[in-house]
């Protein structure tokens, strides 16, 4: 490092830092002259035997010199560094030059820097389930189906769920089926679930989407109420042997279905014991099979108006439905269609119609418990559901079929049925009366007398 350098350096530091601009540095010189002169002709020597700078800068150094020099006041201390007061722009390019050096370091010209191409990933694919290396027992225990009733279910449904590609290790449709059966069957969250399947949370909930649309199509392939006479008949041969009463097409009854509503609805939602909820009808027979369900009502919504809003309930008003009737609670009006216990019965033969109707009545209950302890997804134990009411409602019809798939493939759950909670009934009226008045025929007629025992 050259005398100039040091001079500079020295002369700043003693200061402060360097200055950010030339006219900074022209303030700080002017200040330095009257204070230092000694320091600025030092600077000026150097500066004139730098070889930083070229002629043609030393010239026009030496030229402003002259010009400035001419006008300045004689008084001065060194005429010769009158010419100082325009020096610091080329004190401020030496300096700045310099530092660029050192930063820089040696002007060598340097190689072109070569990358090395950049290698392939590998991709990893992980390991899907594959149903035959499954015990039959763990089978049922994740899937609430047996082999034979998957397998029978993706034949039904295999067009709308197999991948249309085998490019990118596509997923099966097996796959996305056992997914979706683990998901209804524990309630467990997607990314639990793609874990277990070899997916990614995102990949699940598309895989959901798509399977439930396409069990939907199947949905009224297995439930349907039975409208041809023998197989009424079958029916309500099958309520008889429950308590002896006669011509019952089905037990009707609503269940809730907890999930988080979407924040502008949740008023809508929200039912008679302060929670929110999707209320579901169904309508069952006597082997516990689901004849008719609705599942899109909101939780407020009362029992009574979603029968009667129902296409089964239109069926019956109308006389389609003429050769039976439904048991309902006493959360129903008594309609010629559809019996209800009497609330306060007083003779013999009343009472003997009560216990007869709850006895057969609770096959609903039972259903109903059967359902939500198979698909855990719908029980409260589980949480409520993180979905649209739409996507809610599919779930809950989908259950209700698969559900008909286990009980035809002898797949029973044991359970203890709680006790239902009646509310209250919706309104009196002319079908309350002649609901009433077909009550008290059946009584007459099936009541009067002790059942004898078979």
């Amino acid at each position: 490092m050259d005398k100039g350098w040091e001079t500079l350096q020295h002369m700043f530091n003693k200061r402060s830092s360097f200055p950010r601009s030339v006219e900074e540095l022209k303030k700080r010189v002017r200040a330095l002259r009257k204070d230092h002169p000694e320091w600025l002709h030092e600077v000026k020597t150097n500066l004139d035997n730098s070889p930083e700078l070229s002629s043609s800068e030393a010239e026009e150094q030496e030229e402003d010199d002259e010009d400035v020099g001419e006008g300045t006041d004689n008084n001065s201390n060194d005429g010769s560094l009158a010419g100082l007061d325009f020096c610091p722009d080329m004190i401020y390019d030496y300096v700045t030059d310099r530092q660029g050096q050192e930063q820089r370091g040696p002007n060598v010209e340097q190689p072109p820097q070569v990358f090395p191409r950049r290698l392939p990933r590998p991709r990893v694919f992980r390991t899907r389930l594959v149903l035959d290396q499954i015990l039959d027992r763990k089978i049922i225990d994740d899937y609430r189906l047996s082999r034979t009733a998957i397998y029978e279910l993706y034949q039904e449904i295999r067009e709308d769920i197999d991948p249309t590609t085998a490019r990118s290790h596509a997923v099966p449709g097996i796959v996305k089926l056992l997914t979706v059966l683990q998901f209804l069957a524990t309630g467990t969250f997607q990314h639990v679930l793609g874990g277990n399947s070899g997916m990614d949370q995102s990949t699940v909930s598309r895989h959901v989407t798509q399977v439930l649309r396409a069990l939907k199509k199947s949905v009224y392939k297995h439930i349907a109420f039975p409208m041809g006479v023998e197989e009424q008949r079958k029916i309500k041969t099958g309520f008889f042997k429950i308590a002896g009463m006669p011509n019952v097409l089905g037990a009707i009854d609503c269940t809730h279905v907890a999930f988080t509503p979407p924040l502008d609805q949740e008023m809508q939602y929200r039912n008679r014991k302060m929670g929110y909820s999707l209320n579901g009808k169904a309508v069952c027979d006597a082997n516990l099979k689901i004849l008719d369900v609705v599942t899109r009502y909101p939780g407020s919504c009362h029992d009574s108006y979603i029968l009667s809003n129902s296409a089964l309930g239109r069926k019956f008003t109308e006389g389609r439905i003429s050769q039976g009737w439904l048991l309902g609670d006493a959360g129903y009006g008594s309609k010629t269609w559809l019996l209800t216990p009497i609330a306060t019965p007083r003779s013999d033969a009343e009472k003997r119609y009560n216990e007869s109707h709850i006895s057969t009545r609770c096959i609903i209950e039972r259903t109903f418990g059967i359902l939500k302890s198979r698909f855990r997804c719908l029980h409260i134990s589980g949480g409520a559901l993180q979905y649209s009411p739409g996507k809610v409602a599919d779930i809950v019809l989908v259950c209700c079929m698969l559900h008909n798939i286990a009980l035809k493939h002898h797949l029973d759950i044991d359970i203890v049925v709680p006790p239902g909670v009646d509310i209250t009934p919706l309104g009196t009226g002319s079908d309350v009366s002649r609901g009433n008045a077909v009550r008290r025929q059946v009584i007459r007629e099936w009541f009067s007398k002790p059942r004898e025992p078979v």
